[in-house]
């Protein structure tokens, strides 16, 4: 038995479902409050995402309790801000992300330490003298990873 073909392409069929047009809707809104609250003064520096908007009800998750704190302090504010913009939202619910939020800060490759000519000489002297131990082998670790002036 030969399938049917539809005359619509794939993504037009998948946009018929009434399912997947709330779908795509709770992703545009979800996108529209991320924008309009990015420029927040609040959460300016703050790691956070979006969470659903269910019966009027934002939920935020923020990356710190202090983050949290800072958010909470704001919110009637904020709240005022949604709705001007047009947002239905009379309730915001913050939480704590239990998995950590990645911010553009945490991105960055850490520095590496650079040591003087004094602190390289220090370091292999001591490497030198060392009987064969783990820190023996912690020393030379550090004496191999470190950049030197």
């Amino acid at each position: 038995m030969k399938p049917k073909h539809s005359h619509f392409s794939p993504l037009a069929s998948l946009l018929q479902h009434s399912a997947t047009g709330s779908l795509i809707a709770q992703a545009a809104q979800s996108g529209q409050l991320e924008k309009t609250i990015k420029g927040w003064p609040a959460l300016r520096g703050v790691a956070f995402s979006v969470g659903p908007l269910k019966n009027d009800q934002l939920k935020l998750f923020v990356g710190t309790p202090a983050a949290l704190t800072r958010l909470r302090q704001s919110l009637p504010s904020l709240i005022t801000h949604l709705q001007q913009s047009g947002l239905n939202v009379n309730h915001i619910q913050l939480q704590i992300q239990t998995n950590p939020l990645v911010s553009k800060q945490s991105r960055r490759q850490p520095k590496r330490a650079v040591f003087t000519d004094a602190a390289r000489k220090a370091w292999l002297d001591l490497e030198n003298k060392l009987p064969d131990s783990p820190v023996k082998a912690a020393t030379s670790a550090l004496n191999r990873h470190h950049k030197f002036k």
